[in-house]
């Protein structure tokens, strides 16, 4: 019996299984725009010293936003990794389907299914791919319900390792939605947040692995 072949979004974005290549076109060189904007504020704040090597604090971050979104088109976040202390501003770089990849101006990757932090890339210690079962479904639906999900990185000798979770989501409050996922010696707890009277995210803190912790991804464009 064969065993069904399982290609990562990565994967695809790099060889370039998109459809519309020409809108994806468009979203890289969006992604390229916003880097550009994003160094060129980020130089007007810290010069072109010691500081500038050192990169920007989170409230700096936060101040040159409005800017940014000002000089560029297109769906942009603010992306945070908790533990690290880091903040940055990423822009969707390309689409397959239902998952959207967003890029900061560094280069690195996270991809979302349906708001579902579903793969990262240069981040280290990355989420190198993920089943999310029915969760993005039952966000976009504000449905409360138990599935389970996989989550898969690599071990120390570069080995995919796959974590599967038994998960539920509830509402934790009238926009707000609680997932709790539990594997034997592991849990997390992840939560999204909706714009008002909607089923559109705001924002969400997500559990990425034990090396990185949770990640906080706020909607400054959609």
């Amino acid at each position: 019996m064969k065993r069904p072949v399982r290609v990562t979004l990565f994967a695809m974005l790099g060889l370039g299984v998109l459809a519309a290549c020409g809108t994806n076109k468009r979203q890289e060189d969006r992604a390229e725009i916003v880097a550009s904007v994003f160094n060129s504020l980020k130089n007007k704040i810290t010069g072109q010293g010691e500081a500038a090597e050192q990169g920007l604090t989170p409230e700096q971050v936060r101040e040159i936003a409005p800017s940014l979104i000002e000089q560029v088109s297109g769906p942009v976040l603010l992306f945070s990794q908790q533990r690290q202390g880091t903040l940055d501003i990423l822009a969707l770089n390309g689409e397959v389907g239902s998952y959207r990849v967003f890029a900061s101006s560094s280069g690195a990757t996270i991809t979302l299914e349906g708001g579902v932090l579903a793969e990262t890339r240069r981040l280290g210690n990355d989420l190198m791919s993920s089943e999310n079962g029915p969760l993005p479904q039952m966000l976009a639906n504000r449905q409360e319900g138990d599935y389970q999900r996989v989550m898969r990185t690599l071990d120390g000798e570069g080995h995919e390792v796959a974590t599967t979770f038994d998960c539920r989501l509830g509402f934790s409050g009238p926009d707000r939605m609680k997932e709790n996922c539990t594997t034997p010696g592991d849990a997390f707890r992840n939560i999204y947040e909706f714009v008002e009277g909607t089923d559109r995210l705001a924002k969400s803190d997500q559990w990425l692995n034990d090396a990185n912790g949770y990640i906080s991804i706020e909607y400054l464009r959609y």
